[in-house]
């Protein structure tokens, strides 16, 4: 059982009362359009109820809402379905919430960048943007062009209990890069995305876009992620991020690309066939490449991939593909590989640097070839 975190417990609390507020507040059909009234967990914010029509003016009266409250508010989106003709930009310092993650709709109806995306990134800011969180709710892309479902340029975030379905883009990107193109200057950390469901992505269901080094130090924890066009988790930066308890099924390319092992966990993660429908080309169920000092670990994942016998493709189930600078460290152990008698089990390359694994624990059976070394590699048996 994981214990949360003191940040965790206290929005959890946060969410309960505000929730109880809005409950208690609630009379007859109740309210049309918006309201604001001082929320009792939190004097001096206030809590602000949109409740939108399925029509198109849903759009404009959220964004009004939005605009108008203060640090501090918590924005509280009724429906169950908010018909969307232009993306909507969330400021920072506050809570997003639905009534349920299937109980509010926010349906894409027209061309947009991203149905929810935070104003750091629409106002191409130089640094990243203060704390928001999302709760309870649905984006609900329509499939077309390459729409991202959520895009934040904000550290400390908090996304949870949030399903993202059929985005043409990607499903949830957390990115050092703003609208223009460009990189903001200082770090973005320590964001949670925790048991969501993104299904349906044209590109990546979860993404770190993050070219400079900048998104570190995030949990990716317990999400659903299905149907991905590219990859499931695409992480451009991997430094410090824990991706654990993710279940992750009929993925298009490799299920989880992480780029720059550096003090990572990818730990408890059920993976089923990636590289789905593939003819040609390599495809991974979890690749990486790591940097050189601090260590990472890769263990207790089950990785499955019954259907990968199909085809020409390669399917590797584990594959660290190189050493980014000096000596690598890492512990490879626990995992359960099961393939459909082609394929290699686990790749361990390290360029033209040193990679040090630990082995230990794991199960691999159904691959044409259990181990393959690459480079100047030393394999250990774990103690």
């Amino acid at each position: 059982m994981r214990v949360p975190s003191a940040r965790r417990a206290l929005t959890e609390v946060f969410a309960i009362v505000v929730m109880a507020s809005v409950l208690a507040g609630c009379t007859g059909g109740g309210a049309v359009g918006t309201g604001q009234r001082q929320s009792a967990s939190q004097p001096g914010s206030a809590e602000i109820g949109v409740t939108c029509h399925d029509a198109s003016s849903d759009a404009g009266m959220l964004q009004r809402a939005i605009n108008a409250s203060r640090a501090g508010s918590t924005i509280v989106i009724g429906g169950p379905v908010c018909l969307l003709t232009q993306g909507i930009t969330l400021l920072p310092d506050r809570i997003y919430t639905g009534g349920s993650m299937t109980g509010t709709v926010l349906k894409q109806d027209a061309p947009m960048a991203a149905v929810l995306a935070s104003s750091s990134y629409v106002g191409n800011d130089s640094t990243t943007g203060r704390p928001l969180a999302i709760r309870d709710l649905t984006v609900d892309c329509n499939g077309t062009g390459q729409t991202d479902g959520i895009i934040l340029v904000d550290w400390l975030v908090d996304v949870e209990h949030v399903q993202v379905r059929a985005c043409g883009g990607s499903g949830i990107v957390d990115s050092s890069v703003t609208a223009n193109g460009s990189a903001i200057t200082n770090t973005s950390v320590n964001s949670r995305f925790d048991d969501n469901f993104i299904s349906g992505s044209g590109r990546y269901g979860f993404y770190v876009l993050d070219p400079r080094n900048a998104v570190t130090d995030g949990y990716l924890v317990d999400n659903q992620i299905a149907t991905s066009g590219a990859d499931a988790v695409h992480l451009d930066n991997a430094a410090g991020w824990t991706v654990t308890g993710n279940h992750i099924y009929d993925v298009g390319r490799n299920a989880i690309y992480a780029n720059r092992l550096f003090g990572t966990a990818i730990s408890e993660n059920y993976i089923e066939d990636f590289g789905s429908g593939q003819r040609s080309g390599t495809w991974y169920g979890i690749e990486a490449t790591t940097q050189g000092g601090i260590g990472s670990t890769i263990t207790g994942n089950r990785l499955f991939c019954h259907g990968c016998g199909s085809s020409a493709a390669t399917h590797v189930s584990i594959g660290i593909t190189r050493v980014n600078s000096g000596t690598s460290y890492l512990a490879v152990s626990g995992n359960v590989i099961i393939g459909a008698g082609t394929g290699i089990g686990l790749l361990l390359s390290a360029g033209t640097n040193r990679l040090m694994v630990g082995l230990s624990g794991n199960e691999i059976v159904g691959v044409r070839t259990l181990l393959r070394r690459v480079g100047n590699v030393s394999v250990t048996a774990g103690t």
